[in-house]
């Protein structure tokens, strides 16, 4: 036996409070949301409070109404028949409209005397009108209750999307590279939506039933409090289903927001990647995997919600076992009618506080997983932030410096290594080298994505560090190979580059992007909207608007990660005029593997393997560096190919 494994210890289950104070965490940290509207919420809570006092006064005013049912308790024989054998006998032969005039008077005659066992009529009209002013005076509490309630945990609800997806913005790359997208929008939208419901029902739950049950005991005390220590006798049943399917719900709250995000990462997915679904006939591989997650969803909720709805009926069924215990206890008190309807719905308004009571926990089991989940991403620091002292800048003049940078993505390999060199404000540069040389790295670098492991960068002499990220990628213009057009017009993707320009000046951008020509052709001109990524024009039109917008922008710095790559070679040479003219005065830095790119660069940049290995002109590096002329045979199908020529990727 020895050779066996020893089975784990199981750790020990949390008590019932422990996970009460547990979930209650989530509320603590929701507070600083409430706190702007602190007033309503505070008049929402005192309007359940009231509603649970109004709950309360109910069964007084019913037993003391029902005294006045004939035969009740409230009056006497005596008190009944007096006054028609005092007076106003009616004559022999009346006729059928005396009779009925004489026995309304005798009802008015009877309500008119005094009598020490029932009230004057004037008092039975207020009794019995006091009943539907207390139903439309609780009905009126809780509904401006809830009203309170529902706008503050929906403001609420507003500014914590505002938040997690303000803080989401603000991370760094590294952190979207290590997140899937469908996941951080079930975080955004799923998750305070869930965390809401710790504000709107538990709050109010936990002020309103309290006070509810509190009335209800006081009241039954009143009545009769021996029944009132056998009913509550009742109150730990309710607690056992409350304890059992309390912790069925914390266990599958995690698995269903889980579900939830696994199911936005295949929506996610299905939606932008459709070019390639479609492409590869795979769409049935997507629904079969939409149908899984959308069944492990239903699973998981329904798990939830039986364990949720469980709860209710027992706790139903252990008042009615209230209920008739109730009923033998009069029958063998002898205890008035009046007394025993009081009693009877005094029972029951305080096991209805007690059914939402007990949700409270499951719904707080629900909550925990979802607001921690939201606090973990608030809680989350990216990794590139800027200084306290950092300073805003304006307009740069575009001199660009390396000091000894080196970055790795992993611990294991430098991305780039012991980076030295001088971007002279309005050079033109061209990076070139095998795929995974550090071209790309350097770009993102000079952007901020990521900080140097070691070394500086400097922007007119000053280390990007102590600039702020917005400030400095504002005297950044970017134009990649992938471009991203949102689902607007064409004018607003141009105007994207600077918002406060005007029509003309995106029209005049456009001109120099040569996309006019195809823009006046749309349906709506520079008002047609281009679809989901600019899905409704070609590949060489979105990147001539990528190319509009970053023309708009006007910025000192001009990063192109291929950008004529989806181009053919008439809009390459139209697109190169238009750069030209933009380069002039600015600082570009270019990845290129076209070599008309290439041979208007003031400097061409080697790297390899991390490191600026040669430095110099197309004819230069030609002539004297290997690598480069390396990767030129490489990229030229022949050798005596003409220099003019593309280089082929």
């Amino acid at each position: 036996m020895s050779d066996l494994k020893k089975p784990k210890a199981k750790k020990p289950k949390p008590t019932f409070l422990q996970t009460l104070r547990s979930s209650a965490k989530p509320v603590r940290q929701l507070l600083p949301y409430l706190r702007p509207y602190r007033g309503r919420f505070i008049l929402g809570l005192l309007l359940g409070a009231a509603f649970g006092i109004v709950s309360g006064l109910l069964p007084l005013v019913l037993r003391e109404v029902l005294t006045l049912v004939p035969g009740g308790t409230g009056a006497t024989k005596t008190a009944v028949h007096a006054p028609a054998e005092a007076k106003n006998k009616l004559p022999v032969g009346a006729t059928t409209f005396e009779k009925i005039k004489h026995g309304l008077f005798q009802k008015y005659e009877k309500a008119k005397m005094k009598d020490t066992t029932g009230p004057k009529i004037d008092s039975a009209l207020t009794l019995c009108a006091t009943i539907p002013f207390i139903i439309i005076v609780r009905g009126a509490l809780s509904y401006f209750s809830s009203y309170f309630m529902a706008w503050v945990s929906l403001r609420v609800l507003s500014d914590l999307r505002d938040d997690v997806y303000q803080h989401v913005m603000k991370q760094s790359l590294d952190f979207f590279h290590k997140n899937k997208s469908g996941d951080l929008i079930s975080r955004v939208y799923n998750d305070p939506r869930m965390a809401q419901m710790a504000l709107s029902t538990i709050s109010s739950d936990l002020v309103t039933q309290p006070v509810a049950i509190l009335m209800a005991v006081s009241v039954l005390v009143f009545l009769d409090w021996k029944f009132t220590l056998i009913s509550l006798c009742l109150f730990p049943l309710c607690l056992l289903p409350v304890i059992y399917y309390g912790k069925s719900v914390r266990r599958g709250g995690g698995s269903e927001e889980d579900s939830a995000a696994g199911m936005m990462v295949i929506l996610q997915e299905s939606f932008a990647g459709i070019r390639v679904i479609k492409s590869l006939a795979r769409e049935k591989h997507q629904v079969e995997q939409f149908a899984e997650s959308n069944l492990q969803q239903f699973h998981q909720s329904f798990k939830i919600r039986q364990s949720v709805e469980a709860v209710g009926p027992i706790v139903e069924g252990v008042s009615a076992i209230g209920a008739g215990l109730t009923i033998f206890y009069v029958w063998y008190s002898g205890i008035p009618v009046g007394t025993f309807m009081a009693m009877l719905t005094a029972l029951f308004l305080l096991y209805d506080p007690m059914k939402k009571l007990s949700r409270i926990h499951v719904t707080m089991q629900r909550t925990f997983g979802a607001t921690a989940k939201i606090f973990e991403i608030l809680d989350s620091e990216p990794l590139v932030v800027d200084r306290p002292d950092a300073v805003s800048i304006t307009k740069a003049v575009g001199h660009l410096r390396f000091n000894d940078v080196t970055f790795a993505y992993r611990k294991d390999r430098y991305a780039v290594s012991n980076i030295q060199f001088d971007f002279e404000a309005g050079k033109y540069y061209a990076l070139v080298g095998a795929s995974g040389a550090g071209k790309s790295t350097l770009m993102a670098l000079i952007l901020r994505f990521y900080e140097p492991g070691k070394g500086l960068i400097q922007l007119d002499g000053r280390d990007i560090r102590d600039i702020t990220q917005t400030s400095l990628r504002e005297q950044i213009g970017v134009v990649t190979q992938e471009t991203f057009l949102f689902h607007d017009t064409i004018a607003n993707n141009i105007r994207y580059g600077r918002f406060e320009a005007s029509d003309d000046e995106v029209i005049q951008a456009a001109k120099l992007a040569h996309a006019d020509e195809f823009i006046i052709e749309q349906p709506n001109g520079y008002k047609t909207v281009i679809g989901d990524k600019g899905c409704m024009i070609s590949g060489g039109q979105q990147q001539r608007l990528a190319i509009a917008r970053a023309l708009l922008k006007n910025a000192p710095v001009l990063l192109l990660d291929e950008a004529t790559s989806a181009l053919d070679s008439e809009s390459e040479l139209a697109i190169q005029s238009a750069l030209e003219l933009l380069a002039s005065g600015r600082t570009v830095i270019a990845i290129a593997h076209r070599l008309s790119t290439i041979l208007k660069a003031d400097k061409i940049i080697v790297m390899d393997q991390g490191r600026i290995v040669e430095v110099g002109s197309h004819e230069e590096l030609l002539a004297e560096s290997t690598i480069y002329r390396r990767l030129y045979n490489i990229q030229f199908r022949n050798s005596d190919m003409p220099a003019d020529l593309e280089m082929v990727s």
